[in-house]
This record gives structure tokens, C-alpha cells and sequence, in this order.
């Protein structure tokens, strides 16, 4: 498709829907649809892995389940390394082991895991940004 194709009625509609349908993908990606955003929850547990990864941080946690005290594993999201940067998080921030207490917006599917709002490492906040409710 030339210019001159782009110029045109027919074309100007091929592109703009190109443009939507890569937009629509785009926000798809980073959807918080899967989360509660109403609500809150604080887990507290033993960090099993810390991802310093993009496109998103990632903390596996393992809580003592309420009715059998046994551990189970808790995926939280967390965001992109520059914006947890920002917030004064580093890839030092939590390790293999720590005493973790972490504020998440929980699952909507009540599965266990969620969208990270705040942590804690033995009381002592991470990172800069006060705790969001």
C-alpha cells in the first residue's frame, strides 16, 4: 500500500484499523480485570522466589493456609522493573526466605495470589511510596 493508497477513504480505514487493533492488543496485555481493585488483603509468609523481571515483578509466597497451617503458594504480580524502581524497590528487596508481609488486591477468582499494593520485610516497609488502601 502505497502514499497515495493511505490518501485515500479506503485506505485511511485499513490503517486506523490496523491502529485499533494493535491498541486494543496493547491494553489487553496490561488489563487489572483479573484483580478485586475494591478490595485489599494482607498475606504474611516466607518469600520462596522473588522475579526481578519484566514485563512484570513477580513474588512467590508461601502462607500458612488458615485451616490446615500447611504452606501454599501465593503468585503476586508486581509491576514493570522501572515503575517497582520508581517506587524505590530493588532486585535486593526480598530474597529466598524473608518473613514477608505483603498488601495485595486479591484475585477476583479467589484463587491465591494478586496485584501487589505494599510489603514488609520483619515490619520494615519496602521501597518509598506509603501503603495504598
Amino acid at each position: 500500500m502505497g502514499i497515495r493508497a493511505l490518501t485515500t477513504g479506503r485506505g485511511m480505514a485499513v490503517a486506523m484499523l490496523l491502529v485499533s487493533a494493535a491498541s486494543v492488543r496493547a491494553f489487553a496485555h496490561h488489563s487489572f480485570a483479573m484483580f478485586d481493585m475494591q478490595q485489599s488483603l494482607t498475606i504474611e509468609g516466607t518469600v520462596k522466589d522473588y522475579q526481578w523481571t519484566n514485563p512484570h515483578v513477580w513474588i512467590d509466597l508461601l502462607v500458612a493456609d488458615p485451616a490446615t497451617h500447611q504452606p501454599v503458594l501465593w503468585s503476586v504480580e508486581a509491576n514493570s522493573i522501572a515503575v517497582q524502581s520508581r517506587m524505590g524497590w530493588t532486585r535486593h528487596s526480598l530474597h529466598a526466605g524473608d518473613m514477608t508481609t505483603l498488601v495485595i488486591h486479591p484475585l477476583r477468582k479467589g484463587t491465591n495470589g494478586g496485584s501487589l499494593m505494599s510489603g514488609s520485610v520483619n515490619g520494615k516497609p519496602i521501597g518509598n511510596e506509603p501503603e495504598r488502601k
